[in-house]
């Protein structure tokens, strides 16, 4: 994970490089292609949707760095759906988690159709509803997992949802201040975290 951590911050220098170089344009999905690599090593006990997912983000990095939303969209949606086929068959309805859950969809669902109401193509409009719900679905089965330091699964999927929402708003609604520093840092850190409990599981498998 600590070369992980390196290319995630090396992302950062070269995007604020002067650079035309197809490496520097594309060095987003980089450090994702890493994880990527790391979770595919231990895949035999961890099982292959971790990695699955973060090859599927890796693709949404690159269409993103090309300019191709709706292709982003699409191989975001992906991943998250590989995300929830790894939850779902850990997850059991516990009435402590109520409350979080309740939480979640109080902030997630009214904030979606707020973005929803400020989106006029009707393609992207079509798509980011689509995938709104599938991200939704992705961070209700994170909390609902019965598994080991299932927390921090539930904390990378906000940090997750946290990121795509502020490109949202971004894109469709306003000027967020130092959009791009806090989109990149809690996506990296939710990747970052899923693969480290895909490592982590595997271990004490």
């Amino acid at each position: 994970m600590g070369v992980y951590l390196l290319l995630a911050v090396a992302y950062f220098f070269v995007s604020r490089c002067d650079c035309e170089w197809l490496i520097c344009r594309r060095f987003l999905a980089i450090p994702t292609l890493f994880a990527t690599l790391a979770a595919t090593l231990n895949f035999k006990r961890g099982g292959w949707f971790i990695p699955l997912a973060l090859l599927a983000s890796a693709a949404g990095d690159w269409a993103g760095s090309m300019g191709e939303f709706i292709f982003q969209i699409a191989f975001f949606a992906f991943a998250h759906i590989f995300y929830i086929s790894d939850f779902a068959p850990k997850c059991k309805f516990q009435k402590k988690r109520l409350l979080p859950l309740g939480a979640f969809s109080a902030v997630v669902i009214p904030f979606l159709i707020y973005v929803l109401m400020h989106i006029e193509p009707r393609e992207e409009l079509i798509a980011v509803g689509i995938y709104g719900v599938i991200i939704y679905a992705m961070g209700f089965t994170a909390f609902l997992q019965n598994r080991p330091y299932s927390w921090l699964y539930a904390v990378a999927a906000v940090l997750f949802i946290f990121s795509d929402s502020c490109i949202a708003y971004w894109r469709f609604v306003g000027h967020l201040p130092h959009a791009s520093t806090i989109i990149m840092v809690t996506y990296y850190a939710a990747q970052g975290l899923f693969c480290a409990m895909q490592l982590a599981r595997t271990q004490k498998s």
